[in-house]
């Protein structure tokens, strides 16, 4: 795939007409076509904008398609840039969300130490749901509109970036592993000397504040690494991913709504 070619798919994706992409580069649609048909080459300052307005590395521009993966199949390019912006995002919504939950199980400690009907026990219980409600709050809009085609097209890569995404990966996966298996372990360790607890084996003391405290950090190590771990094997292993039914289903409800 040609400069051309790259400049006409990418424009189309945008749902540009050659007019648009001229007004945003400050040229003229005829400067734009010639540069579809290769009669042409736009300047460096332009391709510059032309990397910033599709939001493509001017590497990905100017390789041939051998550098590429997929260049010829239909889906969304995603650049390092953006690539990287994902993964922070994502950490950033992992750990609001994994905060939320270790809240609501911080909720247990007020009511094991203070006694029945006080203030302090409904009082500490209530700040540690709000807490956590504000929390997950902020997760969910703490994810930017510009990664959510992410997880809706099948995507597009530099092949040397996918490989250097894929070793890191591979080296965050048992970074994350050695955090997930002990808080893993944590959580359902606290599951069960709840449940025993609450059938009578045990009786309620100050000592299950150390249970709730385990139970906490286990949610929010488990929640935030998995989380973690989801979005790069989003970008990694993205050919299973758009196989899945529900990408397959949610991709033809988008193409008979685009009909309408």
């Amino acid at each position: 795939m040609n400069l051309g070619e790259k400049i006409f798919k990418l424009r189309k994706e945008k749902g540009f007409s050659q007019e648009v992409l001229a007004e945003k580069l400050g040229t003229t649609r005829q400067a734009v076509s010639k540069w579809e048909n290769n009669q042409g080459f736009p300047e460096t300052e332009k391709l510059m904008q032309l990397s910033n307005i599709f939001e493509v590395s001017v590497d990905f521009l100017l390789k041939d398609e051998k550098t590429i993966k997929n260049t010829d199949e239909k889906g969304f390019y995603v650049s390092r840039e953006m690539a990287e912006g994902y993964l922070m995002n994502e950490k950033k919504v992992c750990q609001y969300i994994g905060a939320a939950f270790m809240c609501w199980a911080l909720a247990g400690i007020p009511f094991v130490l203070f006694h029945e009907n006080t203030t302090w026990r409904y009082l500490g219980m209530a700040i540690c749901i709000i807490i956590g409600i504000s929390s997950a709050v902020l997760g969910m809009f703490a994810e930017q509109e510009q990664y959510k085609i992410l997880k809706k097209e099948p995507l597009l890569f530099d092949y040397e970036y996918l490989k250097e995404l894929s070793n890191m990966y591979a080296f965050r996966k048992k970074k994350h592993k050695m955090i997930a298996v002990p808080c893993t372990i944590l959580f359902i360790v606290g599951i069960i000397i709840l449940a025993l607890t609450s059938k009578g084996y045990f009786v309620w003391s100050e000592y299950h504040s150390f249970v709730f405290l385990g139970f906490a950090v286990g949610l929010f190590g488990f929640v935030y690494s998995c989380g973690v771990m989801e979005a790069y094997e989003l970008l990694t292993g993205n050919e299973e991913y758009t196989s899945r039914l529900f990408f397959k289903l949610r991709r033809k409800m988008k193409e008979k709504l685009d009909r309408l």
